[in-house]
């Protein structure tokens, strides 16, 4: 198991980091079920396949969807210094809640350390929101939590 603390501090680390222009860099899986990327054709694929491309890039814009039962968070950064997307992953989302917490947390110490504190806020609060009908997506999806499919 992954030291959480340690976890939040990398999460916020790659959050971080921003690509130069036509650098690809490969998505970094934080743990095996959440991981973060910010390789911009797959994640404008991703939005167009899903009717979210923004029609404006004139403001900063938090988006989410799903692919399949993934649950996806694409955040834009509209500052002509470090514009582009970020996409976050949370696999199986309804089960993984952990991660879903441990994204949650590393977009709040982002906060804290008043980094796009409008944006992650918003970020954090899509978030929040899914965290708390995960327990319906579960239901949803046929599924248990977690720790739950142990006993089956």
């Amino acid at each position: 198991m992954l030291n959480k603390a340690r976890l939040l501090s990398n999460i916020a680390k790659y959050s971080k980091i921003r690509k130069s222009k036509m650098n690809y860099q490969p998505p970094v899986y934080l743990t095996p079920h959440l991981y973060m990327t910010n390789e911009e054709v797959a994640i404008v694929d991703g939005l167009v396949d899903h009717q979210e491309m923004p029609k404006k890039f004139d403001s900063n814009r938090v988006i989410t969807y799903f692919e399949g039962q993934d649950f996806c968070l694409v955040l834009y950064f509209a500052d002509l210094k470090d514009r582009g997307f970020q996409k976050y992953v949370v696999s199986d989302f309804s089960v993984n809640v952990e991660e879903m917490c441990m994204l949650s947390n590393s977009l709040t110490q982002m906060i804290g350390e008043g980094i796009n504190v409008h944006l992650l806020s918003q970020a954090k609060n899509r978030v929040d929101n899914m965290i708390h009908m995960s327990g319906t997506f579960r239901a949803l999806f046929g599924k248990k939590k977690a720790e739950e499919t142990d006993d089956w």
